[in-house]
């Protein structure tokens, strides 16, 4: 089993009553999210995983898979079947979510790209507080259970990576798979800007506030 490497802020960690997990995109690394935890949720305890593969041209870079197994005839970001990338991430990430000391249901996780793919990926199975998806899409046909938590998605109606309109299309799916939450249109391109961070943070006050409530 491949073993996650990953970054901690605070660090060491402290006993928070709330945690956020992060993961990054494409090329980048665990640094590259590590200090967006205070802006997202000051008070919890913050993670940041780093994907298991090597990136193919950028030193230091890492990536959750490899881009070629796409399997996009029309257009779709889903992958194929036999995308044995993103099974090994997806193992590594579950194992390294529960290896971590966290509450579940007092937890965050999101990503940026091909990362916030893999929080949709692995986080509507499990019992989450919320899930954060800034430039990401759907990789697999979602699969909800009474315990996913609410999606919150964010995208740039001009980004140049992951279209606006594979964004929808993802979106629409998780919709139509019964997923709660919410889908904001940015004008921006490939990038967490001041706006979408205000509103990721909105959005998990209120998913912990929720939770603190019941």
């Amino acid at each position: 089993m491949v073993k996650l490497q990953f970054l901690a802020l605070p660090d060491p960690p402290i006993a928070a009553a709330h945690s956020l997990l992060l993961l990054h995109g494409w090329g980048a690394n665990a640094a590259d999210l590590i200090s967006l935890g205070p802006l997202l949720a000051p008070q919890a305890q913050t993670y940041a995983a780093e994907a298991p593969f090597p990136h193919p041209y950028v030193a230091q870079g890492r990536m959750w898979y490899d881009l070629n197994q796409h399997d996009a005839p029309n257009g779709s970001l889903l992958l194929d079947e036999r995308a044995t990338d993103l099974a090994t991430s997806e193992a590594a990430l579950r194992e390294w979510i529960a290896s971590l000391p966290i509450d579940l249901s007092r937890t965050i996780l999101g990503g940026f790209s091909q990362g916030g793919a893999l929080t949709l990926a692995v986080g509507l199975t499990l019992p989450l507080a919320g899930l954060v998806v800034f430039s990401g899409y759907v990789v697999r046909p979602p699969v909800v259970a009474a315990t996913s938590p609410p999606v919150l998605m964010i995208h740039g109606t001009a980004d140049p990576v992951v279209p606006f309109a594979s964004a929808q299309a993802s979106w629409q799916a998780l919709q139509a798979a019964g997923v709660k939450g919410e889908f904001h249109a940015l004008p921006m391109a490939h990038e967490i800007n001041g706006e979408a961070i205000a509103i990721a943070r909105q959005f998990i006050e209120n998913a912990l506030s929720q939770i603190n409530s019941n």
